[in-house]
């Protein structure tokens, strides 16, 4: 059975990341100090940017933050569109200065620190994270890069507690839950495992990467000597693992990995099914030739062993 696959969890863009952190005025909009037309090039930044206008827009927030140094929320904005142009210098200078005019807003200190972790530095992103959480302690988005890169340099206790706290703010947080998974497997509690990729597929029910990633954790769990515990699990993993692949293939034929892992399923299981296997092996060799080959040599090794008896 194949080592659960890790999935790509996040993407590091900026403007995913960030949607939906805009400020645009309202009717009751307080003004900031030394107001004027500054808003008004806010305003046009902020349609700008709704527009993909990403070029304008910052034109526009530079406007406004020249005529008012102090409108922290267009430097908020210009430093997540400099982050969008991957301008990292100059987006750390905004939202600097907009998280030192706005000392109690969480989101500058956020946004610093993904662009900080964007320029390599992520002393800097690890404390500009926890800042963040000092001021909001539910914000889950913190939470969760910040267990990346927790996981990134091995520290996986502190990264699996910072997941933990994702999906308690956010249950639906599928990349936490899939991190979970691989670091459960990781540590060997495939338990654990099974659980948060059970989660994933109540969350998502046609979530390929979670089912095969649980028809794995299955997989890995029939090889255990379950019958031998103090309290016997007699449950058939096997058959739970050929449900999960069997579901993969039907949304996506050419999935080469649930293809190669059914066929080791109907080549363990009970006496073996060597026909079924072969079926998927001539399959395989057109989606990928290496694990044609792995296949083909586990194949060979069964009947081998069966001509033997």
């Amino acid at each position: 059975m194949q080592r659960i696959r890790r999935h790509v969890v996040v993407s590091m863009v900026i403007g995913l990341v960030l949607t939906g952190l805009w400020a645009m005025p309202t009717p009751g909009h307080t003004a900031e100090p030394g107001d004027g037309t500054a808003n008004d090039h806010f305003t046009q930044g902020v349609l700008a940017s709704e527009r993909g206008q990403v070029d304008r827009a910052i034109e526009e927030f530079q406007a406004a933050a020249r005529l008012n140094p102090l409108h922290s929320e267009a430097l908020y904005n210009l430093g997540l569109l400099y982050g969008e142009r991957e301008r990292w210098d100059d987006a750390m200078a905004a939202l600097e200065r907009a998280a030192e005019l706005r000392p109690k807003d969480a989101d500058p200190h956020l946004a610093l620190g993904i662009v900080a972790g964007q320029k390599g530095d992520d002393d800097r992103a690890i404390h500009e994270y926890i800042e963040a959480l000092k001021l909001k302690p539910d914000l889950t988005e913190a939470h969760f890069r910040l267990a990346l890169i927790y996981q990134k340099r091995k520290l996986d206790d502190l990264a699996v507690g910072q997941y933990r706290t994702t999906v308690q703010t956010d249950p639906q947080h599928l990349p936490a839950r899939f991190a979970l998974g691989f670091l459960a497997d990781k540590k060997g509690d495939l338990d654990e495992a099974i659980r948060q990729f059970r989660e994933i597929t109540a969350v998502d029910p046609r979530n390929v990467e979670g089912h095969y990633n649980l028809g794995l954790a299955y997989g890995r769990k029939s090889m255990v000597g379950l019958a031998d515990l103090p309290t016997p699990d007699l449950t058939d993993y096997n058959a739970l693992a050929m449900d999960e692949f069997l579901k993969v293939l039907s949304w996506n034929p050419n999935h080469a990995g649930a293809r190669y892992n059914l066929a080791l399923t109907y080549l363990y299981q009970g006496g073996g099914d060597v026909k079924r296997a072969r079926e998927h092996l001539e399959i395989l060799a057109g989606l990928d030739p290496q694990l044609a080959e792995k296949l083909a040599d586990k194949i060979e090794a069964v009947t081998t062993k069966e001509g033997a008896h």
